[in-house]
This record gives C-alpha cells, sequence and structure tokens, in this order.
C-alpha cells in the first residue's frame, strides 16, 4: 500500500508572542557547512534554550486555521475523511518512542474524523529539556538559514515554541486524508516567491536534518524514514554526533529510498498498518457526528481498544466555536 497524491497544501508560522498562525511563513534554507566551520558544537547557547512551555498551536488548531482560510471550504471538505497529523499517524504506524501503549480520540463532524493523541493535551515540554534532546534544534541553526548560502546565527538562542508547519494532503487507499506536519526548511538554491500562491508551493523542495550519535547502533532509522515520507522529503541531512555533542565530520545528504532500501524497512507494511486503524475508526464512528463528543480508544502494541461510549469533551473543546460556526454555515 502506497501514500498516493501527496501534496503541500500550505504552509502555516506560529508565532509564540500573538499565538497566532499566519500563511507566507519566513522558509528556512538549507545550506551544507564549510570544512572550516566544523566541528559543529551543539551545546552552544544551551543555557538560553526557550522551551515550549504549552505556548504551541491546539490539536486541531492547525487544520481549523487553514480550513478556515480556503478559498472553497466545502469542496475540500466534502472529499476529505480524515484529519490528523504526523505525530497520531506514525503512532498507528508502529513509533512507539512514548511507550507501547498510547491513548486517542476521534470526533467526527459533518461527515469529517477528527484524530488526535491524548498525549497532546499533557505535553511535557513545560521545562528545558536534557542538553542532548535539543541537539536536533541547535543543529537547525547550522544548516538552516534565511537565505539561500547565508551565514549561520548559531549565537541566538534555540526557540523551540517558532515553527513552520505544512498542511499536506494525500489519499491512503479508500481515505482522502488531511494532516499537519513540521517543517524544518528547504533545499532550495534559489529564494521562494509568496508562500502563499499554491505554484510556488508545488516548487517546495522540503528538507529535514537527523541526528545520529556515533557509535551507536540507529534503532530510530524506521521513525526517521516514516517522517521523511509522511513529509515528502526525498533527501534527508545526516549529522553524526559524538559524546560531547560535537558534530565532527561532514554532514552526509542521503536518498530516502536508498534508506529504506538499506534497513530492509517496509513503509508498505506501516501504511498498511496505519490504513487497517482507520479502518477501524471509520466504521466505530460512522453514526455518530457532533463535534461535542467523542470516541476514546488506545493502542496497545497491534491491537485497538475502544471505549464503549462516547465522551462530553471538556472546554475548551476541540474546536473554536468560530469553526463550529464556520462549518455549520457550509
Amino acid at each position: 500500500m502506497d501514500l498516493v497524491d501527496l501534496k503541500l497544501e500550505n504552509l502555516w508560522e506560529y508565532d509564540p508572542d500573538t499565538k497566532t498562525l499566519k500563511g507566507n511563513p519566513q522558509i528556512l534554507y538549507y545550506r551544507q557547512p564549510r570544512a572550516t566551520e566544523y566541528p559543529l558544537d551543539l551545546n552552544k547557547g544551551y543555557r538560553r534554550y526557550i522551551p515550549r512551555n504549552g505556548n504551541f498551536p491546539r490539536s486541531f488548531g492547525l487544520v481549523q486555521h487553514h480550513v478556515m482560510h480556503l478559498p472553497k471550504p466545502r469542496q475540500v471538505l466534502e472529499h476529505m475523511d480524515f484529519f490528523l497529523n504526523r505525530g497520531t499517524m506514525l503512532k498507528f504506524m508502529g513509533d512507539r518512542t512514548y511507550g507501547k501503549e498510547t491513548n486517542f480520540a476521534a470526533c467526527r463532524f459533518k461527515g469529517c474524523i477528527y484524530v488526535r493523541s491524548l498525549w497532546e493535551d499533557q505535553d511535557e515540554r513545560y521545562t528545558v529539556p536534557c542538553v542532548a534532546k535539543t541537539y536536533p534544534f541547535k543543529a537547525r541553526q547550522y544548516v538552516f538559514t534565511r537565505s539561500p548560502g547565508a551565514l549561520p546565527r548559531t549565537d541566538a538562542p534555540v526557540d523551540e515554541r517558532k515553527q513552520v508547519y505544512g498542511m499536506f494532503s494525500a489519499k491512503l487507499g479508500s481515505f482522502r486524508l488531511l494532516y499537519s506536519a513540521e517543517v524544518s526548511g528547504v533545499s532550495n538554491k534559489e529564494p521562494l516567491g509568496d508562500l502563499n500562491d499554491p505554484e510556488v508551493l508545488k516548487t517546495c523542495q522540503l528538507a529535514s536534518l537527523k541526528i545520529d550519535k556515533e557509535g551507536r547502533r540507529n534503532n530510530s532509522a524506521p521513525l526517521w524514514l516514516m517522517q521523511s515520507y509522511l513529509g515528502g522529503i526525498d533527501q534527508l541531512a545526516i549529522a553524526n554526533t559524538n559524546e560531547r555533542g560535537h558534530v565532527c565530520r561532514p554532514i552526509k545528504v542521503v536518498s530516502c529510498a536508498k534508506l529504506m532500501s538499506e534497513s530492509q524497512f517496509n513503509i508498505h507494511d506501516r501504511l498498511q498498518k496505519l490504513h487497517k486503524i482507520l479502518e477501524e475508526i471509520s466504521i466505530k464512528m460512522s453514526n455518530k457526528d457532533n463535534p461535542h463528543q467523542e470516541l476514546r480508544f488506545k493502542m496497545r502494541q497491534d491491537s485497538i481498544l475502544f471505549e464503549n461510549r462516547l465522551t462530553s469533551i471538556e472546554p475548551p473543546g476541540n474546536f473554536d466555536q468560530q469553526f463550529i460556526d464556520f462549518i455549520n454555515r457550509l
């Protein structure tokens, strides 16, 4: 099974000061560090690191904003089956980063099913994480800049709250999906134009960076490959760190397809697993349609256990009242 018709629909930038999303974001461009820049010190500025501290878009904040800014929202909604984010999809595909058991909730509103992980309600990133967990964000400062080929600003503190998110559409089997995912930047060599323009979006070559620790067998390879696959990324940059958090060797840019073949990782099996779970959710939600109620379930290993009743959603709810009114008017 494959994910087909994968398309980047829009890009949104989250402003942590106003707690709002805005279009045409400041996209960052991938650059290969010069030989004289190594080693890259990923500990640099750690004491000034700014964690999310609860300041990030809500579970369905991105999809609400996206739908309400579509030129023809009704037409899009009529052709969509599921709204999710990439993190939830990864868990359905077998990611066990946060344990073997995960709780979820599904809500059906005007025929579309919205699925989220309940872990999102209890985000623990209120304090500065240990230094090793900040390495991926610091590494981005060295390789992603505001314009193609520009020098990095590694003296600035990392602000984990400032993120660019992409909205992607795709088809998986019989289901049409719309989902959000964080976007690190692009590998385009020339400046992009207005990212509100669909034609400009088509030219975006999305890029990502992976951190590997030298001398350690890479058990997280499937997760990174699934992330890249769902994010429409063909080429992946890999930085190897030593025990001191330094990148001493040149960063390698490799093909995701090549990595999959070398790791004997079968993305099709994972997509089949995702489709099976979505199918079960769809059956359970077939006669339920209420934005104020949700069906909760848990994933344990490869089995799914649904609760036998709907749960009323506590304030502030999954959706803004403005979004509910907007959809009802359609």
